[in-house]
């Protein structure tokens, strides 16, 4: 999208960003991944995997450094959770919890080189104090690592990452206040929520249309058979008309 002298025009862009945090050296962005579930499984409301949806329903964690400077010198990552998980760090800061530490880590694509696959870590925490026992202003710290590790498969079918085998090609980490938190993340629930009163309605809404599409052609259908019987009983049809 371009405009004069090869500029984005911005104005014709729609954000999926659901909440944004900035400080003077990094910011940290919830973004909207979330894809519907298949006809397969409508009910499950969030796409997870299978062969008649588009991926999985996710929300994306992504992370700016630019301590160091912007443009080239700024470290871009990014790591993405399930919708569950997203409601489940927002239920812990909503019920205020004092310490918390929650870490995921995933290995997915294709096997490159000497089986190398892409990487993402992320640890999200809350620590009451610091290691000297002083109160913390910022509790709570999310980082994100991005980088490649080698593939391993488990028995179950699963993948993982081989102990000792992930290269990091970036990192970051951000400090937040419970205000900070619960701001990102009431808004990450409020619109999960919406996609699936969204996604449950259209279902409801599907299954209504049917029922009166269904309904509207039984009418029609004794509407027309019932002027079709009064034309012949008053011989407005002609012979080849009641053959036909």
């Amino acid at each position: 999208m371009e405009k004069n002298g090869g500029k984005t025009d911005y104005s014709r862009i729609t954000s999926r960003q659901i909440a944004v945090y900035k400080t003077d050296k990094a910011l940290l962005e919830l973004v909207d991944s979330l894809k519907p579930a298949g006809a397969s499984y409508p009910a499950h409301i969030h796409a997870s995997g299978e062969e008649d949806e588009e991926g999985y329903s996710l929300i994306r964690l992504q992370m700016v450094d630019y301590s160091a400077g912007t443009g080239q010198k700024s470290v871009s990552v990014y790591a993405n959770i399930s919708p569950d998980e997203a409601l489940y760090l927002y239920s812990r800061i909503f019920s205020g919890v004092q310490t918390f530490f929650m870490s995921r880590q995933k290995i997915f694509g294709e096997a490159k080189k000497e089986g190398y696959a892409n990487v993402t870590k992320l640890m999200v925490s809350r620590y009451e104090t610091d290691s000297a026992g002083k109160k913390r202003a910022y509790p709570w710290s999310v980082q994100i690592q991005n980088g490649i590790g080698i593939k391993g498969k488990n028995s179950n079918g699963g993948t993982y990452c081989k102990k000792d085998s992930f290269v990091s090609d970036g990192a970051a980490e951000i400090f937040l206040t419970d205000a900070d938190m619960f701001h990102m993340f009431s808004r990450a629930e409020a619109w999960i929520r919406a996609f699936e009163r969204e996604q449950t309605g259209r279902k409801q809404r599907k299954e209504n249309f049917g029922s009166l599409y269904r309904l509207l052609n039984k009418e029609l259908e004794g509407h027309f058979a019932g002027l079709y019987q009064r034309f012949e009983e008053m011989g407005l049809l002609e012979p080849d008309e009641k053959a036909a």
